[in-house]
């Protein structure tokens, strides 16, 4: 259902609200004082929605599924939705993608300008999704994003492993003594995304690489965990030079405002998750 219109508010359209990130920006969104929200899920009547909007926050993905699905709901449902702005004038679009989009490349650090290297098919669904919001000529604001975590305890690798070295499991894993920052806390996307969307209206286009300010090694992530849970796990190092593993170069991000808390904090929190505190 459309709000009635309010002079001097931003009309935000977000597709979808339902997902995960989705429901945490429609609830950020409906905090905003100067924000009049509309959600758009899979199926909607699109011909219910009248006039002209300012931003369509583009949230909705599926990242396990069939070719088909990642092709119908990552790439057919860009289309529709490019259309959609197209035909209410929207002034911008912010659209959730993927570090995945990388695949497999070779090198200690990615930034925006990095080359794409043999993705799967959903960083390949995920860039086509891309590629149609940049030809549409509306400015974008396109967001690279590595595993989100945190205001609900969900499955990722950082979940799997803690709970691994909860149960005291063997552990292999690679690259051990490399740096790892390849981790989002939910809350500091959608401090992000509101950021972007209440800046003053322009053309200009930008893609930001998302992950954690800090770099850690990732043994030093592995002993953390460890000390929360008091763990006997033992952990194997694998070397291999030809595995996909990188950090995440998010300067661009920080010169637009973005800020992120510090890894130890996020186990921090994803421990008190983990045992059903909040």
């Amino acid at each position: 259902m459309r709000r009635r219109d309010v002079l001097g508010m931003k009309k935000i359209v977000l597709f979808s609200p339902t997902g995960y990130i989705g429901a945490f920006i429609k609830k950020a969104f409906q905090q905003e004082e100067t924000v009049q929200l509309y959600e758009i899920v899979r199926g909607s009547d699109l011909t219910q929605y009248n006039g002209q909007y300012d931003i369509m926050v583009y949230s909705a993905s599926v990242s396990a599924a069939s070719a088909e699905k990642y092709v119908q709901d990552n790439v057919v449902a860009a289309i529709t939705m490019v259309r959609f702005c197209v035909e209410h004038r929207v002034k911008r679009i912010v659209y959730l993608s993927t570090d995945s989009i990388y695949g497999e490349i070779d090198t200690d650090m990615v930034s925006e300008r990095a080359v794409m290297v043999n993705p799967g098919i959903y960083g390949t669904t995920k860039y086509l999704a891309e590629q149609i919001i940049a030809e549409s000529g509306i400015p974008f604001y396109i967001l690279r994003l590595p595993s989100v975590v945190g205001g609900i305890w969900r499955r990722n690798f950082i979940s799997d492993l803690m709970l691994r070295i909860m149960n005291n499991e063997y552990i292999e894993l690679y690259n051990l003594e490399k740096y790892f920052n390849n981790l989002l806390y939910i809350d500091d996307l959608i401090k992000f995304i509101v950021l972007l969307c209440s800046r003053e209206e322009d053309h200009r286009t930008e893609i930001f690489l998302l992950g954690n300010e800090e770099k850690m090694k990732l043994e030093e992530v592995v002993s953390y965990i460890q000390l929360q849970y008091g763990s006997t796990s033992q952990i194997r190092n694998i070397k291999d030079d030809h595995k996909r593993y990188f950090t995440l170069d998010v300067s661009k991000a920080v010169k637009y405002g973005y800020s992120s808390i510090k890894i130890r904090e996020i186990l921090d929190k994803l421990y008190q998750l983990q045992r059903g505190g909040r």
